[in-house]
C-alpha cells in the first residue's frame, strides 16, 4: 500500500500488506488503517502523523475475509466471514481495537 501526498503528487510511505488485500478503511480517531486481506489477515497500521506510518501487525482472521467496516464512534471493526476452518459460514465478527500494549 502506498500513502500519497495529493498536494505534492508524491508518495509518503510504502506499507507492506498481507496477501490478497481488498478493502482499506481508516479510523481517524485512533489513527488506524485496516486492510482486509483474502489470505486470512487484517493488516493494521498506525498513522503517527500525516507523514509517518508504521505497521502494527497482520491480525489473523479466517481465510477469505475481504470486507470490513469501522465504527468511528466505538472503533469496532466489523467483518463478515464466509469460511471457518474451510467450511462455509455466514456470520459477522466484531473486533475491538487494542489501544495499548
Amino acid at each position: 500500500m502506498i500513502v500519497f501526498d495529493l498536494d505534492k503528487y508524491k508518495p509518503i510511505a510504502f506499507l507492506p500488506l498481507a496477501d490478497g488485500p481488498d478493502v482499506i478503511k481508516f479510523d481517524p480517531g485512533l489513527g488506524r488503517i485496516y486492510a482486509a486481506c483474502y489470505s486470512g489477515a487484517i493488516s493494521v497500521f498506525h498513522q503517527d502523523d500525516p507523514n509517518h506510518y508504521r505497521k502494527i501487525e497482520d491480525f489473523k482472521v479466517q481465510h477469505a475475509v475481504h470486507i470490513l467496516a469501522v465504527d468511528l464512534k466505538t472503533h469496532h471493526v466489523y467483518t463478515p466471514e464466509q469460511e471457518a476452518d474451510g467450511k462455509p459460514v455466514a456470520r459477522m465478527v466484531v473486533y475491538e481495537a487494542v489501544t495499548a500494549r
